[in-house]
């Protein structure tokens, strides 16, 4: 049993990356001393029940005080700058634990950390289509951005020394082409329990959006979508579902909602609910360019509705590349929409279900792949004295390279 600490910025904001870290949590707690160190106080209950997970044996610590401020005052206003002074605590404390493993992309921890990239923060290089990448909040080579870089502490060579996981074979060559190494893909955990394979003649006509209600998720093209699908004589409908992030962003999309009776905003839902949205209409829709997997566009499909997707990013492996379901503008979704409603063998072709999403990415396969990682991590030799060689029980190995810390 080790001493595992899990990074991560806010749970609560119950988006994809905090799907994988509950799942990974889920995944240590039965034979490692988990603790996750965070800015906010999360809500377990909560995020189990969202998330159909069971996590029970958690320690919860918060990084200092600065960042949690931060975080409580400005939401995800200097979102990048959070993240910064998040792993320089980790790392700050890094020997209290036998290993980091950080849910929340790169960070600068120590070497032989495990960090699952959702998308690369980019610290160290300029990447191409770097403004499809990096976070929105931060302009190139910025004095803010610059700040944040000196605080984060990451360079390339320690990347190098970490195990590096990437949610889609898209994310892993952005990560190559930044740090000239390549990371192993884990495809994130998909929730297909409870999924059922309605048939497409007892599903309304109608299309169903998740995800949390932000801009980068571009709600209102969806709408405009629909709104020309609807102009060409189709008698659609559009339900938007997901935790709101963006107050401004989502009373831009409200009034939009209000202005069509056709457009059903949501917002959270109980997960019963979102798997009965899915399960009783035919489409779907996902409007985030550059996405870098698309965990919402997997449930989509494993409820068995047809998702169109954006043509950049990794959610295009989902779709298996299928051309019918790929957009590369307003005017081109509602072609491919079209087509797709007009012609019931296409409709029967392209559709998936939840045994497939859950043989190419469901739970239990990314679990046994985390437990795997984890117990190579903790047994890899190292700088640190091995558990193999010395005997040593965990709590010896951390006190024997221990230095004098401080809390941020």
């Amino acid at each position: 049993m080790g001493e595992v600490a899990v990074v991560h910025m806010d749970l609560m904001s119950k988006g994809g990356g905090e799907a994988v870290c509950m799942n990974v949590l889920e995944a240590l707690q039965d034979d490692h001393d988990v603790t996750l160190i965070t800015l906010t106080d999360p809500d377990i209950g909560a995020l189990n029940e969202y998330f159909n997970t069971d996590v029970d044996d958690l320690t919860v610590r918060r990084a200092g005080w600065i960042a949690p401020t931060i975080n409580e005052a400005f939401g995800i206003r200097y979102y990048v700058l959070q993240n910064a002074l998040l792993g320089r605590y980790a790392r700050r404390h890094a020997d209290e634990y036998d290993l980091l493993f950080s849910t929340i992309n790169e960070l600068g921890l120590e070497s032989d950390s495990i960090q699952y990239i959702h998308f690369p923060f980019d610290w160290t290089v300029s990447l191409d289509n770097r403004e499809h990448i990096f976070h929105p909040t931060v302009e190139e080579e910025s004095f803010y951005e610059r700040v944040c870089t000196r605080i984060a502490g990451v360079t390339r060579s320690d990347i190098r020394t970490n195990t590096l996981l990437a949610n889609s074979e898209w994310t892993a060559d952005v990560v190559e082409d930044a740090y000239g190494t390549r990371p192993r893909v884990l495809y994130p955990p998909i929730d297909t329990d409870e999924f059922s394979n309605r048939p497409l003649d007892e599903r309304e006509d109608g299309l169903v959006t998740v995800g949390r209600i932000e801009r980068s998720k571009r709600i209102d093209e969806m709408i405009r979508i629909v709104d020309g699908v609807r102009e060409r004589g189709y008698d659609t409908h559009l339900h938007v579902i997901g935790p709101t992030v963006d107050e401004e962003y989502y009373a831009e999309v409200e009034a939009l909602a209000d202005e069509r009776e056709y457009v059903y905003l949501e917002g959270e839902l109980p997960r019963s609910e979102l798997i009965e949205r899915i399960c009783t209409h035919k489409y779907g829709i996902h409007g985030k360019e550059y996405e870098h997997f698309g965990m919402a566009v997997a449930e989509l499909a494993a409820g068995g509705a047809i998702p169109f997707v954006p043509s950049t990013g990794g959610q295009h492996a989902i779709v298996r590349d299928r051309d019918e379901q790929l957009y590369e503008s307003r005017s081109d979704a509602i072609e491919k929409i079209v087509r797709v409603i007009d012609d019931p063998a296409l409709q029967r072709n392209l559709r998936m279900n939840a045994a497939e999403i859950e043989r190419r990415f469901g739970r239990e396969r990314f679990k046994a792949e985390v437990t795997e990682i984890v117990e190579d991590a903790l047994s890899r030799p190292s700088e640190r004295l091995s558990m193999e060689s010395t005997g040593s029980t965990g709590a010896t190995r951390r006190a024997a390279r221990a230095t004098t810390r401080t809390d941020d």
